[in-house]
């Protein structure tokens, strides 16, 4: 079997500008949100020329239709760092939450946010987004099953509930709402997710 070649300097550099705006179109999103999320904001932040944004990405829609696949695979991998990290002892409360929080909160969290409110009236975009966040969250599902024995439908239950618990205190994040406030409700869901789990 003969391996690829790696690719050379040129398709090097393509990648890393590609990454570097993909990654700049999630900030903005986060932080401008979806309105305000333009082409020159997000060029700014990737530190890259309009004509190094033009090669990879001719149109607005062109790029978040690429950031949605691209979101998706940061979520994952905060996913798979937080099954790395997460200490062996924690309760299934803790896992529960972790586990969620890792992908759906923060910077990750607000972009998916406006992107799911942004698309909601581009059909082809919506779907994608749907499709690729459908197949992140069954995988996060099946992370959860690995560390939590219960049988599935208990665990589905509360996994939802946490979902959307995440999901709205990222909007009251978004708000302006109190962090503290945040992290006081994610430490009472774990202690009732504990005992759902149990």
């Amino acid at each position: 079997m003969v391996s690829e070649l790696p690719p050379n300097k040129h398709q090097e550099k393509s990648l890393r500008t590609r990454a570097l705006l993909l990654d700049a179109a999630i900030d903005s999103l986060a932080e401008a949100g979806y309105a305000s999320a333009s082409i020159a904001d997000i060029t700014a932040r990737a530190g890259v020329t309009r004509g190094a944004q033009l090669h990879h990405f001719h149109t607005r829609q062109e790029l978040f239709a690429q950031t949605i696949e691209h979101l998706t695979q940061r979520q994952r991998e905060a996913l798979h760092r937080r099954t790395r990290t997460l200490a062996a002892s924690a309760s299934a409360g803790e896992v529960l939450v972790e586990y969620v929080t890792a992908p759906f909160s923060g910077k990750m969290g607000k972009a998916a946010v406006e992107l799911y409110v942004g698309l909601a009236n581009d059909r082809e975009l919506r779907r994608d987004m749907l499709r690729v966040q459908h197949d992140l969250t069954a995988e996060i599902l099946d992370a959860c099953g690995q560390r939590i024995d219960i049988p599935r439908a208990r665990l589905e239950s509360a996994f939802w509930m946490t979902i959307n618990l995440v999901r709205g205190t990222t909007l009251d994040e978004m708000v302006g709402r109190d962090r503290l406030r945040r992290k006081q409700v994610l430490a009472d869901w774990i202690r009732i997710a504990d005992d759902l789990l149990t």
